[in-house]
């Protein structure tokens, strides 16, 4: 054999030899993203069935029966002896504030003329 073609068989030889190694490499390269897929798919798996169960809590938690007896007594007007009634006099003496009557026929309403800008 001439020299030319033992070194083109040799070059096609390396060639062959590296492109299995490269197949290889890229094979084995291939099966790690696969386990790291089905990891993460397993993960989302778990993570939606927590998501799903937090979404069952939530429902369960706005239900209208279930808010009615988390406030219930909370949401009603307070009785006589625990309600207090102060007069626009007495109330502007004790807060400093500047108040303005206007009334409005049976009902009386004090308002602030200077809502959040009094002392503290």
């Amino acid at each position: 054999m001439k020299k030319v073609s033992i070194i083109f068989l040799s070059f096609l030889g390396l060639a062959l030899a590296s492109t299995a190694i490269a197949i290889v490499w890229i094979r084995l390269q291939i099966s790690d993203s696969a386990k790291i897929c089905g990891r993460l798919e397993d993960e989302r798996e778990v993570v939606m069935r927590e998501v799903q169960e937090l979404r069952g809590q939530r429902s369960w938690a706005l239900r209208p029966s279930v808010l009615a007896s988390m406030v219930s007594g909370r949401l009603s007007m307070p009785t006589q002896n625990k309600t207090t009634h102060v007069s626009a006099k007495e109330l502007e003496s004790r807060s400093d504030l500047h108040f303005s009557n206007h009334s409005n026929g049976m009902a009386q309403v004090v308002s602030m003329s200077s809502y959040g800008r009094h002392k503290r």
